[in-house]
C-alpha cells in the first residue's frame, strides 16, 4: 500500500459508497467544486486477490486551505476520510492521515481541521487531533469538530557546526 496525491476522479466512487451511498454514481459529491482541494488515496499495491483491481483507492481523503474559524494561522480543512470497508481497522486511514500530515509539514505547517461524524471520532483522536466545542449536526449526523497542529518542517533549527 502506498498514499500518493491523485486526482480526484481516482478516489470519487470510494468516497461515494462509504460516505454518501443514497447519492448516484452520476451526482455531484459534496466538496466535489473546491478548486484547490488536494485528494489523497491509499492505493492497494497487490495483485487483486482481495477483489481490488490491484491499484484501486482502498483509502482517500481531501484536504484544501481554509482558515480554521476557532484558531489563527494557516489551516486545511480535511474532508470525506473514507476507508474500504473490507480494509477498516487495518491502518489505512491512518496511513492516508499521516500521508496528510506530512503533506501540511512539508508545506509550512498550521492547523489541521475537520468536521468528525460521530463514530469517526475514536480514529482522530488516536491519531492526535483534539475535540473544539459541543457536538452538532450535519447532515442528520452527530459531528464533533477536531484538530490538529501540524509543525513547519522547513522551519527545523538548524544543527551546530
Amino acid at each position: 500500500m502506498s498514499v500518493e496525491v491523485v486526482d480526484q476522479a481516482r478516489t470519487r466512487e470510494l468516497r461515494r459508497a462509504v460516505l454518501r451511498p443514497h447519492l448516484s454514481l452520476d451526482d455531484v459529491l459534496p466538496g466535489d467544486e473546491v478548486p484547490d482541494a488536494i485528494h489523497f488515496a491509499a492505493l492497494d499495491g497487490d495483485d487483486g486477490a482481495d477483489g481490488t483491481d490491484g491499484d484501486g483507492a482502498i483509502g482517500a481523503c481531501f484536504i484544501y486551505p481554509e482558515p480554521c474559524p476557532w484558531r489563527s494561522g494557516p489551516a486545511w480543512r480535511l474532508r470525506q476520510m473514507a476507508t474500504a470497508e473490507s480494509r477498516r481497522g487495518t491502518g489505512v486511514g491512518a496511513a492516508v492521515l499521516a500521508g496528510v500530515v506530512a503533506y501540511i509539514a512539508e508545506r509550512g505547517g498550521g492547523t489541521l481541521w475537520l468536521h468528525a461524524r460521530q463514530v469517526a471520532v475514536p480514529f482522530y483522536a488516536r491519531n492526535d487531533l483534539r475535540i473544539h466545542g459541543e457536538p452538532f449536526v450535519e447532515n442528520d449526523l452527530p459531528h464533533r469538530e477536531m484538530w490538529r497542529p501540524v509543525d513547519n518542517l522547513s522551519a527545523a533549527p538548524s544543527r551546530p557546526s
